[in-house]
């Protein structure tokens, strides 16, 4: 741990306001970066901010668990993040499911509707696992782990051209699949 850290940890530990000033000067853009990227497209700006100053709230109030022996206080403000954003994520994604909910019961959604609409996606998940490497990693990578075109190209060594291309070939063959008369279940976001 660099001598910096351990003079800022040494002063969290103290209940120093003009340390968690420092930790948030020095730490907060990777939080933030890191927060917004696993809350990417379910919620608002706020949302992330608010996050994030949960984030420095619970290192201020957890210093003690630190172990500078396990890892750097960085590492550990990055788990706290971590942890903290997949928390909220949870949290939003239900509150956006229970207004989605909401509305197909107001609007008249029928029950074999939201039947059809759950076998439609267990068979996308299947036809996902029957993919092809690397499309099967690629779908994953991004519709499940959010992550973006850039990073997804780089772990594979491919073009960012190259996976999207992938992935528009394989959003419309899922369609195409899925399609059979139920074009307005068979949606696969893009």
């Amino acid at each position: 741990m660099g001598e910096n850290d351990q003079h800022l940890a040494a002063a969290l530990r103290l209940r120093s306001p003009s340390a968690l000033g420092d930790l948030m000067d020095h730490y907060g853009s990777v939080v933030y970066g890191l927060v917004g990227r696993i809350l990417a497209g379910t919620c608002q700006p706020e949302d992330v901010e608010e996050c994030v100053s949960d984030v420095f709230l619970k290192a201020w109030r957890r210093i003690e668990e630190y172990d500078a022996t396990k890892g750097s206080l960085r590492t550990w403000l990055l788990i706290l993040a971590k942890y903290a954003a997949l928390d909220a994520r949870r949290k939003l994604m239900k509150k956006q499911e229970t207004a989605s909910l909401e509305e197909h019961v107001v609007s008249g959604d029928s029950v074999e509707n939201q039947v059809l609409s759950k076998e439609t996606a267990a068979e996308i998940i299947n036809m996902v696992n029957e993919l092809p490497e690397p499309d099967r990693t690629i779908v994953y990578r991004r519709y499940f782990y959010y992550e973006s075109i850039e990073q997804i190209a780089k772990g594979l060594e491919l073009t960012a051209k190259a996976i999207e291309n992938r992935l528009y070939r394989l959003r419309k063959m899922l369609k195409t699949k899925l399609g059979g008369g139920r074009e307005e279940i068979a949606h696969v976001p893009e």
